[in-house]
């Protein structure tokens, strides 16, 4: 390794630790006015609710709706800054076991009745608690986006293709517009409106985060109005 490689890469190892102690210390200091606003709007909403007429009672009612919006936007952020310290603890990983688990939490809240196709899965080595959120975050997408389908379906496949697993979930939900396929991943990228599908847009970039951690790696495809199928890659156990 030449000594101007091995300077870049520890330049980018120290600007990524600052960036993660940047958010990690964002976050923190961003929770005590929140709590501030909420709790006021909540006195206020006690003591005075019944003086205020219909748009008022509506307004106080953002209020609080944005206040918790914005503490999921702080646990994601935080949860997101904390996946580029985390020490992966590799082990055996039933993959049919955790896809099966994670479709069942997925659906615990769903409003409608989803059908899921689960294949054999090969079993891959990792961390089990990352890759379990990488199933959940991925399937509870698929859940959420397939949710005004009157028969929403969801596909899990997978296949061992040289030195790489790779895993497929497929739904038949609202599906996303290709030309906006650079925006997926991204941190509170979002390519749906919030009055659409709820969500903080950070779901896909922890999953992305813990793939390529892994030394995987994660793409997708989408039809709008026809569904989206998401792709990730593991590294055969040797």
């Amino acid at each position: 390794m030449t000594r101007e490689l091995k300077d870049n890469i520890e330049k980018l190892e120290a600007s990524n630790k600052e960036m993660e102690s940047f958010s990690y210390s964002v976050s923190h200091d961003l929770r005590a006015p929140l709590r501030a606003v909420d709790g006021f709007a909540r006195m206020l909403e006690e003591d005075v609710a019944d003086q205020l007429d219909e748009e008022g009672r509506r307004k106080l009612q953002v209020i609080r709706d944005n206040t918790r919006n914005m503490g999921r936007l702080i646990d994601e952020l935080l949860e997101f800054s904390r996946l580029g310290r985390k020490e992966l603890n590799y082990g055996h990983l039933d993959m049919s076991a955790l896809a099966q688990a994670a479709f069942k939490d997925a659906t615990s809240v769903a409003v409608n009745d989803t059908t899921l196709s689960l294949s054999a899965l090969p079993a891959a080595r990792g961390d089990i608690t990352l890759i379990k959120q990488v199933w959940f975050n991925l399937l509870s997408n698929a859940c959420k986006f397939s949710a005004k389908r009157e028969q929403a379906h969801i596909t899990v496949k997978g296949s061992v293709e040289g030195d790489a697993l790779t895993y497929t979930v497929s739904d038949n939900g609202a599906g996303f517009d290709m030309r906006y396929y650079n925006k997926l991943f991204g941190v509170f990228q979002r390519l749906h409106r919030v009055s659409e599908f709820e969500g903080t847009g950070v779901g896909l970039a922890i999953v992305h985060r813990i793939v390529t951690r892994h030394g995987g790696r994660v793409w997708a495809e989408g039809v709008v109005g026809e569904g989206a199928v998401f792709h990730f890659t593991l590294p055969a156990a040797t």
